[in-house]
């Protein structure tokens, strides 16, 4: 090729180049125009910025008649204290706009998967208004994505605080909402964040009646009863609550065994799966429940103090409640009975092994409680009477205080009286209930005994 057709060739390639710059600039230019003609208050979120990386997306926000362009990430990066404060102040900017609203509210959820995206939006006043979004809309779609904001947002120690008065907000959209329901479901998830520290459990409590109910509807969805299953776990963990759960109607530990305990051959793994992990979450509750009780009971015990006493009292409890499953005997063994080590999930048969357990010790204590009440009625006879007892075989003292009555052949007619008894026992063998007797018949009858509670290994055998 000659010098000549190279200078051609490069002068081609020279113009191709430049045209394609002008082209570019052009398009460029005319998006611009575009978008300058659009609402200065809001523009879409999910327009890209010309100026910032591409994972950044461009909004307005107008304030005092001054258009303010911010850079909003769109969830690849946590938001600064003023993004979180922009996107905050949107909320406020909708205008009744839902297909605004749900852009910001996407925006929000996406960003708050990041700690410090959720700390800026907390301190920003986002859940406050999220809330009360939340209260007054009839949307279902705004519904689902406030809650799916909010349980992000659950998920840090620090923004939970900002979360009062919310539980009671979606236990009540959760009752109310139709069965296995995304709504539904999304409520129960945030209910579970909410109650992973104990900081909203008081707001659980207030409402418990409310979600009794829910608990009692979930068992006809297994999505449901999982979620509810994990609600109930994270309440047990704090002992406060005890008083209240035990109060709940809607859980039977038969029921649920036999709803979540594989039996069909032909059942897929994955349903028999699902299965275990429900029955696992109501058995890790009843073991919380019982471990509960018997360090109440032995605190009370050992401090000889009545803080617990409720707990051996039945009548604040109806027939029905939570409470007779782990204080009745009948429903103690029934529950005994239907509790087998049979599950492929090792901590299944842990936690099986564990409630056996609990429960043995229950009952234990039950028993020496009514061992010692007795023990201490006979002591309080010992020490308030003060007439001699003539059933007794004791024979009385040969001095005896005299007694005036105004008759003075009395003191005669009792020491004769006195005599005539005492000769009549002369011979009487019988043994008096005493404190090294009462502590014989404990040591006789005592469940320990018969090693039924030695350990949790042979309690499970029987």
């Amino acid at each position: 090729m000659s010098h000549r057709q190279n200078i051609y060739l490069g002068l081609a390639l020279s113009v191709g180049v430049c045209s394609s710059i002008a082209l570019l600039l052009y398009i460029r230019h005319r998006r611009k125009l575009y978008s300058s003609r659009r609402d200065q208050q809001y523009t879409d979120i999910n327009s890209s910025s010309d100026n910032n990386d591409v994972d950044s997306k461009s909004i307005r926000f107008q304030s005092d008649g001054a258009t303010i362009a911010v850079d909003i990430p769109g969830g690849c990066i946590p938001l600064t204290a003023e993004q979180a404060f922009v996107l905050t102040q949107f909320l406020d900017t909708t205008n009744n706009d839902t297909e605004r609203l749900h852009r910001i509210l996407t925006n929000i959820a996406n960003s708050a998967t990041f700690t410090e995206s959720q700390v800026n939006l907390a301190n920003a006043g986002c859940i406050g208004r999220l809330r009360d979004i939340l209260s007054a809309t009839n949307n279902e779609t705004t519904k689902n994505k406030i809650l799916l904001a909010m349980n992000n947002l659950a998920l840090n120690d620090y923004t939970i605080t900002f979360f009062s008065d919310i539980v009671t907000i979606v236990i009540n959209l959760c009752r109310t909402a139709p069965l296995n329901s995304l709504l539904r479901l999304n409520g129960l998830n945030l209910l579970i964040n909410m109650s992973v520290l104990e900081y909203l459990h008081d707001e659980f409590m207030k409402n418990i009646d409310d979600l009794d109910l829910i608990v009692k509807s979930a068992f006809e969805n297994s999505d449901e009863t999982l979620s509810v299953g994990k609600i109930l776990v994270n309440l047990s963990t704090n002992k406060t609550n005890l008083e209240y759960l035990l109060k709940l109607k809607s859980i039977d530990l038969k029921t649920i065994v036999i709803l979540c305990t594989p039996t069909k051959s032909s059942m897929k793994n994955e349903e028999s799966s699902k299965l275990e992990d429900i029955l696992l979450r109501y058995i890790t509750f009843y073991c919380n429940l019982a471990d509960t009780i018997v360090n109440e009971l032995q605190a009370r015990t050992a401090n000889s103090i009545s803080s617990a006493s409720w707990l051996m009292n039945p009548k604040p409890f109806p027939q029905g409640t939570l409470y007779f499953e782990l204080f009745d005997h009948d429903k103690q063994m029934l529950s005994k009975s239907i509790l087998r080590s049979q599950y492929s999930l090792n901590t299944i048969n842990t936690q099986i092994k564990r409630l056996r357990h609990g429960m043995d010790t229950i009952r234990q204590i039950q028993f020496d409680s009514s061992v010692l009440s007795v023990h201490d009625e006979f002591n309080d006879d010992d020490t308030e009477t003060r007439i001699n007892d003539f059933s007794t075989p004791k024979k009385f003292p040969e001095e005896t205080s005299t007694v005036f009555v105004g008759d003075s052949n009395f003191d005669q007619s009792y020491q004769d009286i006195s005599k005539e008894i005492n000769d009549e026992f002369e011979d009487d063998d019988t043994i008096l209930a005493s404190g090294p007797s009462i502590s014989s018949f404990c040591s006789a009858n005592s469940t320990n005994a018969t090693n039924n509670f030695a350990s949790p290994d042979k309690s499970i055998s029987n």
